[in-house]
C-alpha cells in the first residue's frame, strides 16, 4: 500500500514538473516580485524600477528565494515556477501529519493523494507568485506545534509573514491561543515579541505603504457595501478549489452547486463564529480554529474588492487544513464518495489542460512592443500602460498605469503631466474604457507606433 501511494504521489510530482511551461501571463505582480529579487542582487532599493506609484509593496520573502535562480539562471520562468511544486508537495507531507493524527493513516493519504492531484494547482503552478509557499508555511507552522517544536512553530509564522502580510494573522492566532486557551503568558509574550522584531525588521526594509486600505478608507460605506455584496465569494473560491470549472463537465457541476454554497455561506460562517465561541467558553479550541477564523473573516472583508471566485481562489488556500479536518465531521461513507468524485473531476480536468500555458509574454504582438519600447525610449523615460510592472521587467523602463484607482481616471491629462510620462500605450482590443478612441481625438497626443494589439502615443503637454 504505501509503494503504491508512493509511486501514485512521485507520478503526481513528475506529472507537475514535466508540464511547466516558460513564460508568464501579463499577471503584472509576478513582475514587481522579479524586479525586487534583482533589486536583491544589485543592492539597489528594495521597490525601485517597479511602478511609479505602487500602491502595494510586497514582502521580500519570495524575492529572496527568487534572487539565487534569477542570479544563477536569468529570467528562467520554468525555474521560477518550480518553487511552486516543491512547497506544494512539502505542503501535503504536513497535511498529512494534521490529518493523520486526527483520523488515522487511510483517510490522511485519501486528502493527500486529492490534493497533490488538484486540478487547480496544476493550472495554478504556471504563476511566479507567494502563494504556494505561503500556504506551505502556514501547514508548516500547524504541524510544528502540534509535534510541540515551538521555536519551529515561530520560525514558521516568521516566515509566513516574510512571504505575505497575511502572516500577521498567524501571529494574532498564536497570541490569542496562547493567552486565552493555554494560559501561558510566556509563549504569547515570546510571539509578541516576534511580532514586533519581524515588523520593524520589515518597516526597515520595506517603509510603510497602506496599499489597498486606500481604497477601504477612501469610501468605507461604498466598500462595506460591496462586502455584503461579494460576502459569498470566499466559500465560491472554496468550492471552485474544490471543483474548479476547466472543463464542460467541471463547469457544469460547479455552476450547478454554487447557488447552494451561497445559500449555506452565512450558516458556514455563523457555525464557525459559534465553534469559536463555544471552544473558548471550554478552552478546547485550537490554534488551528483560531487561525482559521480570523483569516476566512479577512478574506470576507478583502471580498469588497470584486473578484470573482476563480480569481479568488488564490487567498483559501490557507484554510485547506481545515476545511479536511472539518470533513472528518461528515460519515465516512460520505467522505468518501465526495472525494472520490472530486478526485475524477480533478483527475480528468488535468487530462484536459495537460499542455495548458497562459504564457502571453512571447507572442509577436507582444514582444514587438517590447522591443519597440526598449529601442525608441530611453531608460530615463516613463510610460503609462495597463499592465507597468510586466512592461518595467521586460524593458527597464519605470512607468504608471493610465490610472490606478477609479476616480484618477477623469483626470488622465494631468496624470500624464504631473508623472512627465512620454508614451501612453493602449490597447486596441478590449479597450472597455475607450482610452484608444480618447487619445485619437485628443490633439495634445500623436500616435507614433501601432501593431495587431496596441497603439503608442506621445503626449504634447505643457507642464
Amino acid at each position: 500500500m504505501k509503494v503504491m501511494v508512493s509511486m501514485v504521489l512521485a507520478l503526481a510530482v513528475f506529472a507537475n514538473i514535466g508540464t511547466l511551461k516558460d513564460g508568464h501571463n501579463w499577471g503584472d505582480d509576478f513582475a514587481q516580485y522579479i524586479i525586487n529579487a534583482q533589486n536583491i542582487i544589485e543592492a539597489k532599493p528594495f521597490n525601485s524600477g517597479v511602478m511609479l506609484e505602487n500602491v502595494v509593496i510586497y514582502p521580500p520573502g519570495l524575492p529572496l528565494l527568487l534572487a539565487p535562480i534569477l542570479k544563477a539562471a536569468g529570467l528562467n520562468f520554468k525555474a521560477f515556477k518550480f518553487i511552486n511544486i516543491l512547497f506544494w508537495f512539502l505542503s501535503l507531507i504536513f497535511i498529512y501529519s494534521l490529518l493523520r493524527r486526527r483520523a488515522g493513516g487511510p483517510w490522511a493519504v485519501m486528502g493527500a493523494v486529492f490534493l497533490a492531484f488538484s486540478s487547480y494547482f496544476f493550472v495554478y503552478k504556471q504563476n511566479v507568485l507567494s502563494d504556494i509557499p505561503f500556504f506551505c508555511a502556514v501547514c508548516a507552522c500547524f504541524y510544528l506545534l502540534e509535534e510541540g517544536n515551538f521555536a519551529g512553530f515561530i520560525a514558521a509564522i516568521t516566515a509566513a509573514l516574510w512571504l505575505r502580510s497575511a502572516g500577521v494573522i498567524l501571529f494574532a492566532a498564536g497570541l490569542f491561543y496562547f493567552l486565552f486557551i493555554k494560559h501561558d503568558r510566556k509563549a504569547a509574550a515570546i510571539i509578541f515579541t516576534a511580532l514586533l522584531i519581524n515588523e520593524f525588521v520589515l518597516w526597515c526594509w520595506m517603509g510603510w505603504h497602506p496599499g489597498l486600505f486606500g481604497v477601504m478608507l477612501n469610501d468605507p460605506y461604498a466598500f462595506l457595501h460591496n462586502v455584503l455584496n461579494n460576502f459569498v465569494t470566499v466559500f465560491q473560491a472554496v468550492w471552485y478549489f474544490l471543483c474548479p470549472a476547466q472543463t464542460i463537465f467541471s463547469q457544469w457541476l460547479f455552476h450547478c452547486l454554487a447557488p447552494w454554497v451561497s445559500f449555506v455561506a452565512p450558516l458556514l460562517y455563523a457555525s464557525m463564529a459559534w465553534s469559536l465561541v463555544r471552544g473558548f467558553q471550554k478552552k478546547s479550541i485550537t490554534c488551528l480554529e483560531c487561525f482559521s477564523f480570523f483569516y476566512i473573516t479577512v478574506l470576507i472583508v478583502e471580498s469588497g474588492y470584486s473578484q470573482p471566485p476563480d480569481a479568488f481562489t488564490r487567498f483559501i488556500l490557507p484554510l485547506l487544513p481545515a476545511i479536511l479536518i472539518g470533513a472528518l465531521r461528515l460519515p465516512g461513507m460520505v467522505i468518501k464518495l465526495i472525494l472520490g468524485v472530486l478526485l475524477l473531476v480533478n483527475a480528468s480536468n488535468i487530462i484536459v489542460n495537460w499542455d495548458f500555458n497562459d504564457d502571453v509574454l512571447s507572442l509577436p504582438v507582444n514582444a514587438q512592443l517590447t522591443d519597440w519600447v526598449k529601442q525608441h525610449t530611453r531608460p530615463d523615460e516613463r510610460f503609462m500602460f495597463c499592465k507597468p510592472r510586466a512592461l518595467a521587467l521586460l524593458t527597464g523602463r519605470e512607468g504608471t498605469a493610465p490610472w490606478v484607482l477609479p476616480e484618477q481616471e477623469g483626470h488622465f491629462v494631468q496624470r500624464v503631466r504631473d508623472f512627465g510620462i512620454t508614451q501612453v500605450i493602449s490597447l486596441k482590443d478590449n479597450d472597455p474604457r475607450g482610452l484608444t478612441a480618447g487619445l485619437e481625438k485628443s490633439s495634445m497626443f500623436k500616435q507614433v507606433w501601432e501593431n495587431a494589439g496596441y497603439k503608442v502615443f506621445e503626449p504634447n503637454i505643457k507642464k
